[in-house]
């Protein structure tokens, strides 16, 4: 009986890895079509013959539209297959179950999820000056990580996909998937831990792996208290957005008082995460 129990919870934490197998398994399937129409047509203008379309395919992986077609591409295929999974497997068997808590979004959680976006958004900054102080070869490697990855040109096509996509793809797999597979054999926050952990080890650079974990853990707390990803996924949309827009003003506020405004962003996220926590009964 024991054994079985073991071997049941062993198999919920290797399943916890499958979503993460699919994540890159799609990205190489969003590429390699992406890629080939990228390279034909730039071979095309080049002459069309072998060599142009070998030093087209050098070429296109520093093209700032090919990177975000990509994304978007990948950002489809995603939504449609995490969707689908985690509708099947953590939606659909427990959709009958009476609901002991509110479902919708009230005005005060509404209020929570923009504090603690803007809140995170700030923490996360402090966050990555906090690196860049200690170790700023890094903070020059992340830098040029996020021009390399297309990330430089806020186009209307990264917009969609770092407002939209992203964050609804990244909550699907790392809080809808990974860490609910991972509470069936692990402790809260031990699951939690693990999900942050490899939704910062699937970013690829240490900086934005380490402010992506920290992230990591306030969502999946988010999740927890909310009874699934449908309060996690407006906080994300809040963060990426004062990410795209609003990062400088933020970075103006702490050159204007650093201690100030470093206390009142702490401040905000502790009030967000109590406004949330009031919302909500205990999940497990």
């Amino acid at each position: 009986m024991k054994g079985d129990f073991f071997m049941k919870k062993m198999a919920c934490f290797w399943k916890s890895l499958l979503p993460m197998i699919f994540l890159f398994i799609l990205q190489v399937v969003a590429t390699i079509p992406v890629m080939i129409i990228f390279a034909l047509k730039d071979s095309s203008a080049a002459g069309g013959d072998i060599a142009a379309i070998l030093g087209s395919l050098s070429d296109i992986t520093s093209n700032q539209q090919y990177l975000q077609t990509v994304n978007i591409v990948y950002g489809i295929l995603a939504l449609l297959v995490f969707g689908i999974w985690y509708q099947r497997v953590f939606v659909r068997p427990f959709r009958n179950r009476p609901k002991k808590q509110p479902t919708g979004y009230s005005f005060h959680t509404i209020v929570s999820m923009i504090f603690l976006g803007i809140g995170l958004q700030y923490v996360t900054t402090l966050l990555t000056d906090l690196i860049g102080r200690l170790r700023p070869e890094w903070i020059t490697k992340y830098n040029a990580t996020i021009e390399t990855q297309g990330y430089s040109d806020l186009s209307v096509m990264l917009i969609v996909y770092s407002i939209i996509l992203a964050p609804i793809i990244e909550e699907l797999i790392f809080r809808g998937l990974i860490f609910r597979y991972a509470r069936h054999a692990m402790p809260f926050w031990f699951a939690n831990i693990w999900q942050a952990l490899l939704f910062g080890f699937v970013h690829l650079n240490l900086v934005q792996g380490i402010y992506a974990f920290a992230m990591g853990l306030f969502l999946g707390w988010v999740c927890r208290r909310g009874h699934g990803i449908k309060y996690s996924i407006p906080v994300h949309i809040v963060f990426n957005i004062i990410g795209c827009f609003f990062s400088g003003l933020i970075q103006i506020s702490l050159t204007l008082s650093y201690p100030l405004f470093a206390g009142l962003s702490i401040m905000l996220t502790i009030f967000a995460l109590w406004l949330f926590y009031t919302d909500f009964q205990t999940a497990d």
